[in-house]
């Protein structure tokens, strides 16, 4: 597998998910499906975080120097403070940016070489496959929050 072969999956991947997004209203950045549960802004801001992460945790380029990821955690909890939405939007599109550059100079000898993460030991083919995956399980959230949620 190299980024070539993994890059149309990503390029439609990336596309279903930013058509969820479409006309999305800043004041819906803080809609959720019930009490607790995590707002679209919050959503929005952890996809964007996980691509930072998984650079770091399986394609072997670290987190740009002073970058936190807030959301990604066992113990975070969404305190609905993601509402800017030109801020969401210009992150997102600068983890999946880098992301994207993390991946096409990824060596072809290493992403069949499994690396061992916090979330377990995966190849980078893997850890693209999780990413897929991860990127529209919360897409599909986001697309329930602004069919059913509200201002909870």
């Amino acid at each position: 597998m190299s980024f070539h072969a993994v890059f149309p999956l990503l390029k439609t991947a990336r596309a279903r998910y930013l058509d969820v997004l479409k006309g999305l209203e800043e004041d819906q950045l803080t809609w959720r499906l019930a009490p607790g549960s995590n707002s679209i802004g919050f959503l929005i801001q952890h996809n964007a975080e996980v691509e930072y992460r998984f650079c770091a945790m399986f394609f072997g380029r670290p987190l740009p120097e002073g970058m936190s990821l807030p959301t990604i955690g066992s113990d975070v909890r969404d305190t609905g403070s993601y509402t800017d939405l030109a801020d969401l939007f210009a992150f997102q599109e600068a983890a999946h940016a880098y992301l994207l550059e993390t991946l096409q100079a990824l060596p072809e000898e290493k992403w069949h070489v499994p690396v061992d993460a916090p979330i377990g030991r995966l190849t980078p083919t893997e850890a693209v496959g999780r990413l897929i995956y991860h990127t529209g399980y919360h897409g599909g959230q986001i697309g329930l929050i602004r069919k059913y949620g509200n201002r909870a």
